[in-house]
């Protein structure tokens, strides 16, 4: 395969990867694209690790000019790699996005997800085909289901803090009135 369509390929399966011009320059491609549809970039740079912590600086490349300017400038490849994120831990809550949907499996199981796309971290399994969960999912009726789960498809869930809540509540006049324990045509409102 070319270089060319190593990086290319490399950016649609989601990998980062570092070139090397003929001036033994570097720059980081990433799987991200711009405002335009092109993979984002860093700038050239002097070293392998200022290519990494530059990524999205640089102006996005379309298909087309990777294509070109591989070529003219000699890239070659010097490390492919993906990003890392840590781990959620035992005892996280979290939401299961949609793009489960998209999961080989999904057809047999979404029947036990109903409408409830959220859980609780059980178990943690960093093992060769990646990162999964066991996830205790509560269904509508209260049942408790358990189910492995990539990493890909889940994402924190925040719950609103109750401190932070806004309370409604509504009280007649005379309510008030006989909770402080005065006649209700005593009570004097300022506004």
């Amino acid at each position: 395969m070319t270089t060319k369509k190593e990086i290319i390929n490399n950016c649609k399966k989601g990998l980062i990867t570092i070139i090397q011009d003929d001036t033994e320059n570097y720059m980081a491609f990433s799987n991200h694209k711009d405002y335009d549809g092109n993979y984002r970039t860093s700038s050239w740079v002097e070293t392998i690790e200022e290519a990494k912590q530059y990524i999205g600086e640089g102006e996005g490349f379309s298909e087309k000019e990777i294509e070109e300017h591989s070529e003219e400038y000699n890239w070659k490849i010097v490390e492919v790699y993906r990003e890392e994120a840590e781990p959620f831990k035992v005892g996280d809550k979290v939401k299961i996005l949609p793009s489960i949907k998209n999961a080989n499996d999904w057809e047999i199981t979404k029947e036990y997800f109903s409408n409830n796309m959220e859980g609780k971290i059980i178990s943690v399994f960093n093992n060769i085909d990646g990162l999964y969960y066991t996830v205790s999912v509560y269904d509508s009726d209260k049942s408790n289901f358990y189910y492995y789960i990539s990493h890909q498809y889940l994402a924190p869930l925040y719950e609103e803090d109750d401190k932070n809540k806004e309370i409604s509540v509504e009280f007649t006049l005379e309510e008030i009135a006989k909770k402080l324990g005065v006649d209700v045509n005593k009570i004097k409102i300022k506004i």
